[in-house]
């Protein structure tokens, strides 16, 4: 995994332990011998608590990386694994900044998907779609204007994933 240089060091660190299967989902934790009653997703309950059902096969999951690759104008991510889903900006066909920037995006995102499985799994707080694209969309502009060598990008050309 290449680490994204404009991204917080939390979410990085989130996605190379989510790749390698080490975050705490109800399946990790049942290879650790700590036995939870309810092993479904909380979002879709059609499959089970797994990084790459929440990350890549979810329902909610789904429904973000449609949306991010319409915004980012790549075709749609068919992902397998959380691997596949951080390996998705090396193969499409945009610029090393457009690149960069999709890079930070796919981790920012899990991260928001993370986040929202835990505020619904333990505060009952529900998410759709279109909020965590609003906050992945958002805070990714926030962190990319500040935190890159690219601090002149505006809003409205990263709303419309334009790059000069």
């Amino acid at each position: 995994m290449d680490w994204c240089n404009w991204v917080p060091l939390k979410c990085n660190i989130f996605v190379w332990r989510a790749e390698m299967d080490r975050i705490a989902t109800v399946e990790a934790l049942a290879k650790r011998g700590v036995l939870i009653s309810d092993d479904m997703c909380f979002h879709c309950r059609s499959g089970p608590d797994s990084v790459d059902h929440l990350l890549v096969g979810c329902e909610l999951a789904l429904g973000l990386w449609e949306k991010i690759s319409f915004w980012c104008r790549v075709q749609n991510f068919f992902a397998f694994s959380v691997r596949d889903l951080l390996e998705m900006s090396n193969y499409c066909n945009k610029g090393a900044t457009e690149k960069a920037a999709l890079q930070g995006i796919v981790v920012i995102a899990c991260w928001f998907l993370w986040v929202a499985r835990n505020n619904h799994r333990f505060s009952g707080k529900r998410c759709c779609v279109d909020d965590i694209f609003s906050e992945v969309r958002s805070t990714s502009f926030l962190w990319f204007k500040q935190r890159s060598k690219f601090g002149e990008i505006v809003w409205l050309d990263w709303c419309k994933f334009v790059f000069m």
